[in-house]
């Protein structure tokens, strides 16, 4: 289902507040695929343009970090599925995020 920036960030925000880990996965038109489990961050960059860093905040772990200005968003759950045999039961909801560039980064909600 789409959803506008304006949900998108609140989604986001509340995994902020919760500390909800995800996994990420980031994914280029030139087929690089790059992936992080841990939690989620936002931040202000240049006073409007809102960027999502996901992973530990040691420092020294790997992190995604992504501009959410231009972007589409899906948002799919997991819990009303009735998926066997699948990783599916792992994850609460997913958040896709597409850039104009054609970069794709997918949020998946860990169970908790």
């Amino acid at each position: 289902m789409k959803v506008t920036l304006e949900d998108a960030l609140s989604l986001l925000s509340k995994y902020v507040d919760e500390g909800t880990p995800v996994r990420a996965v980031l994914g280029t038109p030139s087929v690089s695929v790059a992936r992080v489990v841990g939690t989620i961050r936002l931040s202000i960059v240049d006073g409007a343009i809102p960027h999502l860093i996901v992973g530990k905040e040691d420092g020294e772990s790997d992190q995604i970090r992504f501009r959410l200005s231009d972007c589409t968003f899906e948002y799919g759950d997991f819990r009303d599925a009735s998926v066997e045999d699948s990783d599916a039961h792992k994850f609460e909801g997913f958040l896709v995020v597409g850039s104009k560039e054609g970069d794709t980064l997918s949020l998946f909600e860990m169970q908790s």
